[in-house]
């Protein structure tokens, strides 16, 4: 059984899927609700049960955390030609910060990434989530000044948050916190 999905009451679908990574039992809540159960390669489908009728009270919050969101923040629809001109004001700004504080990156491009705002590689290639196109500016700086930290400091150790404070204003914490409120925008 590589995957399966069940009707679980008062959860509704849910998926329950085999992996030879997993060690132990876990439980994901995408954004679009979907709920899935990962088993380790030999594991038993009625402990996964078991396990995921354990954590139905933590599975409701998440689930009633997400609804809030989407009532708070509502992302609006953008045309393809404003999505484009929106990717372009983002290179521009990125170019830029590049050139105002020396964090010389080799190329920039855009993804439709499920977990993360943004990510530099060790050859410093900048991935952007196209997400980011429907955050508030001062986040979106936020992050490209994140990611263009990392050219210099390739964790996220003191160093580099000292690095990103003196570029954000001190406020790179904060920001940071200010992120987590919003939630990735899921593609077609």
């Amino acid at each position: 059984m590589p995957t399966m999905t069940s009707n679980i009451s008062d959860l509704g679908s849910v998926t329950f899927t085999r992996s030879t990574r997993a060690k132990y039992l876990r439980i994901t809540i995408r954004p679009n609700k979907t709920i899935t159960v990962t088993m380790p390669k030999n594991g038993n489908i009625s402990e996964a049960k078991k396990f995921l009728q354990s954590k139905q009270a933590w599975i409701k919050k998440h689930l009633q955390k997400i609804e809030q969101q989407e009532k708070l923040q509502p992302t609006p629809d953008l045309s393809s030609e404003e999505l484009i001109k929106a990717q372009e004001n983002l290179f521009s700004r990125l170019d830029y910060f590049s050139d105002k504080y020396k964090f010389p990156y080799n190329r920039a491009v855009f993804r439709c990434q499920k977990t993360k705002w943004g990510s530099c590689s060790n050859k410093n290639n900048i991935n952007l989530n196209i997400n980011i196109a429907f955050l508030p500016k001062e986040l979106q700086d936020y992050i490209l000044l994140h990611e263009l930290c990392h050219i210099r400091h390739k964790n996220h150790s003191k160093e580099f948050w000292n690095e990103l404070d003196r570029h954000v204003g001190g406020r790179a914490k904060q920001l940071s916190k200010e992120l987590r409120k919003y939630r990735m925008r899921m593609s077609a």
